[in-house]
């Protein structure tokens, strides 16, 4: 009886123990689990909000951009407002349209641009569904948010932002406000109207993510998403605008939190499967300790193959960490390059314009902080044009980088070195470079360095295995002396380099005080034609063609004018060699093609005759990269039909065995060619067998030569006869009187361009023209209210006192 409760109470003790152990295990495993999953879990967590938190500020700069764009635009606005209040006195309704028209179909969410003089709005554009603005007084709005704004405006002189607030044409939008002061007299407002929706629809497709939702509060108003994401401040970005703060909430979204919570839930299972393995093998060892052996070899297989698993996962998370680090590295890399671009020109590595600006503007405050001097040299290539116009834009762009290699003193490839304390080198525009030395202790160190720069040009380029000399002449302003900011002393600099290149060039001469008039208008023609362009200065013209036989209008040609707004209107003859010798000509050249097939599409759609409307090329608009990619993606973009576009080269440009295959190429498009000025260059004929071209310009120098000298008749004669040999037809440029028609008409010239039917014209006028040109209207009826319709400005119309057109 004893030893059976023996037995028994041993039994009971020793069951006790181990479901004791047992216990204990499984204590110890649960905690070890919860405490393990946990912090997964907040790994998990920090990890999408981190990502989130990179998305979030990406969407806060792109927001912070698109509102300081329509600032900018505000600020242009108040630009020209300024400028024709200076210019006339008075803003005129046309030009302020034409300017408005640059802007506001590029931006789909303005929805309008207007001027209000004394507060009262008056110039609105576009003015379908803007009606209700049109005479509306800021300072008497029965909105007074809006009197409000008007009268802060008024006092700060700088951009203000309202909004949103409900718009007199409906809706509910931000209006950018801004005061113009003329001769410190208030003038009035200018203002910028935004679709807020619309806008924030273009910056970031209405703020849409996939990991997490977003908010917008605009001063205190939620506009965009739930406004309990503010609350909860989980992601939160500020953007500054005058006037007020936007700030964005963001918060990861409940399928990113089901998706953790899932993958957790999973793993929980896992290791609780993996910890009821090893709670019965704790039992199957204490109950069964015969059956151990044989089962330790199995478990720990199983074991092994768990923690496998689990150190599988745990690599999976360690490859998608480094991914991601991956991803921001190559952000970053980007972000450098960017820099870089921002600062430097591309094709010779230097400092560009940019950085010039900055930089001068930079060591001139230093230098007066400090009390030394500044030199600057501003360097010019002495007839580089004519290498780069003989041997193509290609070879010009390698022979500038070597020039900057001479100029630095460093090899190719080599990046430029931040300014210290030693000179900074610039490449500025064309074939022009600066150089800024600081603190110079007197003018022989600034004369030895660019004695120094000079003699590194002695030395020969080599071109096609040629050698070719390229001399530099230099200008040389020192700072107080001859300047106390920064554009005073570059344009000292450049006035100075000109007068060296009037001496004789390859040498350097010091800015001495005076000013020659014409290099004066130089200077100031090569700076305004760098800005004509964004300023609205250029406007094409269009000058109709006339069949002989029919006297009906045949085609256009574009030709481009520049107004400046101090000089008046500038001759192509002086503009255009400026426009070629600095290299803008290529972007104002693709701009006009564009202009101008744009233009001819409007008239076609509009019901216009289908007239072929002729552009002119210039010598490196041709040798520039992909001209037919450039003249293809204009036709795409405007629509027009390429048979009804026709592209004048010279003859120079034709002869060039090189540029034949591009020539078939837009000859395949269906584009017509044709030869500009023929007969004033040194051709060939041989050429017009091959070339792909249709028909060639008699230049107006022969024209004018009809009936005056026979010689001139005789090339005429042979012209034509030769065209008609080689199925090429024929137009006849500047034709001004009767008998120069009556000889051209006597001798079957199929076209006649000049001021006898119509002198160049704007597009307003040319449309009237286009749209009058009834069958059986007399050439003399046209001409004569041609004549009517606009004062004759330009160097191309002085010839207009003679012949039909003034009859």
């Amino acid at each position: 009886m004893r030893a059976a409760i023996r037995r028994f109470t041993a039994y009971r003790k020793n069951q006790l123990t181990q479901w004791s152990l047992l216990g204990s295990v499984f204590i110890l495993l649960a905690l070890l689990i919860s405490w393990s999953t946990s912090l997964y879990k907040e790994q998990l967590i920090n990890e999408a909000y981190k990502e989130a938190s990179v998305q979030l500020s990406s969407k806060a700069n792109e927001l912070k951009l698109g509102v300081e764009r329509r600032l900018l635009l505000s600020e242009s606005l108040v630009a020209f407002v300024g400028m024709e209040l200076r210019s006339n006195g008075y803003v005129d309704h046309e030009r302020f349209e034409q300017f408005s028209g640059h802007f506001v179909p590029l931006l789909p969410d303005v929805r309008n641009l207007s001027l209000y003089p004394k507060g009262v709005a008056w110039y609105v554009y576009p003015q379908t569904g803007n009606e209700h603005v049109i005479g509306s007084d800021l300072f008497k709005d029965k909105r007074p948010e809006v009197r409000e704004n008007a009268l802060r405006a008024k006092e700060l002189r700088t951009v203000t932002l309202i909004g949103p607030v409900d718009l007199l044409q409906g809706g509910s939008g931000l209006v950018t406000r801004q005061s113009v002061y003329t001769e410190d007299k208030f003038w009035g407002f200018v203002s910028v109207v935004i679709d807020l929706p619309e806008m924030l629809d273009g910056i970031s497709k209405g703020f849409r993510n996939d990991l997490f939702d977003v908010a917008l509060r605009v001063n205190g108003q939620v506009l965009l998403g739930d406004p309990k994401l503010f609350k909860q401040n989980q992601l939160s970005e500020v953007v500054s605008v005058p006037d007020g703060k936007w700030e964005l909430a963001g918060a990861l979204k409940q399928e990113k939190h089901q998706m953790i919570a899932m993958k957790l839930w999973l793993i929980r299972l896992f290791a609780l499967l993996c910890m009821a393995l090893v709670l019965y093998q704790v039992y199957v060892q204490l109950t069964s300790r015969t059956k151990l052996a044989e089962k330790v070899s199995q478990r720990t297989r199983e074991l092994q193959e768990a923690n496998e698993e689990i150190e599988a996962s745990n690599e999976e998370l360690l490859a998608i960490e480094e991914e991601l680090r991956a991803q921001n590295r190559m952000l970053e890399s980007k972000e450098r390059d960017l820099r870089y671009l921002a600062y430097h020109d591309p094709l010779t590595g230097l400092y560009n314009r940019s950085f010039f600006n900055l930089h001068l503007k930079e060591s001139i405050a230093e230098a007066e902080r400090t009390g030394t001097q500044i030199t600057l040299l501003y360097l010019d290539l002495d007839q580089f044009k004519l290498v780069n116009d003989t041997f193509g834009h290609i070879r010009g762009d390698g022979l500038l980088r070597e020039a900057a290699e001479r100029l630095t003193g460093r090899k190719e490839g080599q990046p430029e070195p931040l300014p210290d304390n030693g000179p900074a080198y610039f490449r500025i525009g064309g074939d022009e470079f600066t150089v800024v030395l600081p603190s110079v202790p007197d003018r022989e160190e600034a004369e030895g360095l660019a004695a120094a720069i000079i003699e590194r040009f002695r030395s020969p380029f080599f071109i096609q295995g040629a050698e070719y000399f390229l001399t530099t002449s230099i200008g040389i302003a020192l700072y107080p002396d001859h300047g106390g900011d920064a554009p005073a002393l570059t344009q000292h600099a450049d006035l100075a380099m000109y007068r060296a290149k009037e001496e004789g060039k390859n040498h350097y001469r010091w800015f001495d005080g005076t000013v020659a008039p014409e290099s004066a208008r130089l200077m100031e023609l090569r700076n305004g034609l760098r800005r004509a362009m964004e300023r609205g200065e250029f406007e094409v013209y269009y000058q109709p063609q006339i069949e002989t036989a029919t006297g009906k209008l045949s085609g256009l040609e574009a030709l481009l004018r520049w107004k400046h707004p101090r000089l008046g209107q500038i001759s192509p003859q002086q503009f255009i060699p400026l426009a070629e010798e600095t290299g803008l000509i290529v972007e104002i050249g693709e701009w006009v093609l564009h202009t101008a097939c744009a233009q001819n599409k409007a008239w076609h759609d509009a019901g216009c005759p289908k007239l072929r409307i002729a552009v002119n090329l210039s010598a490196r608009q041709f040798a520039a990269p992909d001209l037919v990619g450039t003249v293809r993606n204009v036709l795409e973009q405007t629509g027009l039909d390429a048979r009804f576009l026709e592209l004048e080269i010279t003859e120079n440009m034709a002869m060039k065995n090189e540029n034949l295959t591009t020539l078939e190429q837009l000859k395949d498009m269906g584009i017509l060619l044709s030869i500009d000025d023929f007969g004033t260059q040194h051709s060939s004929l041989s050429y017009l067998k091959r070339l792909p071209v249709s028909r060639i310009k008699i230049d107006r120098s022969f024209v004018s030569g009809i009936g005056v000298d026979e010689r001139d008749e005789a090339i005429i004669h042979a012209m034509l006869v030769i065209a008609r040999r080689l199925h090429l037809s024929v137009v006849a440029e500047g034709v001004e009187t009767e008998p120069q028609f009556g000889f051209l008409e006597e001798h079957n010239c199929d076209e006649i361009q000049g001021y006898l039917f119509f002198k160049p014209q704007s597009a307003e006028h040319i449309g009237k023209v286009l749209r009058d040109s009834l069958p059986g209207e007399s050439r003399d009826s046209r001409a004569s209210e041609d004549m009517e319709d606009e004062d004759l400005e330009g160097e191309d119309w002085k010839r207009v006192g003679t012949g039909r057109a003034s009859s």
